[in-house]
């Protein structure tokens, strides 16, 4: 049993109303507690699919501050890798947790998108980060001193 209220969105005036709500208090339709609960669920999913798309948003834009920040100091590079491969499988993580949510609720069009351009942000970033790469030079000059003496 939850510990809080639930909210959903009103099939008639569109406006939020808590689960427990026998009718809606803005215009007054009836509301069937089964369908109720389910759509509190539905709504609920729909703010946690915010959440992580927020979450990923952040954490791409972390990313290219650690790579702005490795260029300049090396260390910090493997703050971009990580990030990287965090901000991939929170990519994979969304996709397959909310991917196949049927809603119409405008919050969860903006977290799709918000995905989707953190998604591109991600793969630009791959060889963003590999060409500019500070370890990638001494790794090869280890493999190939005669180059790069």
């Amino acid at each position: 049993m939850q510990s809080y209220a639930r909210t959903f969105r009103c099939s008639n005036c569109n406006e939020m109303i808590s689960e427990d709500s026998t009718q809606c208090r803005f215009c007054s339709i009836a509301i069937d507690p089964g369908v109720a609960e389910l759509i509190a669920g539905r709504q609920e999913r729909v703010n946690a699919a915010c959440s992580d798309a927020s979450f990923l948003r952040r954490a791409v834009v972390a990313m290219y501050v650690f790579w702005a920040i490795g260029i300049l100091i090396t260390f910090a590079y493997w703050g971009f890798l990580i990030t990287f491969w965090v901000a991939v499988v929170l990519v994979i993580r969304w996709q397959i947790k909310y991917s196949d949510l049927l809603t119409n609720d405008p919050d969860y069009a903006k977290a799709r998108h918000s995905k989707n351009i953190s998604l591109l942000l991600l793969l630009g970033g791959l060889p963003l980060g590999l060409l500019t790469n500070p370890l990638l030079g001494e790794a090869l000059a280890r493999y190939w001193p005669e180059r790069f003496e």
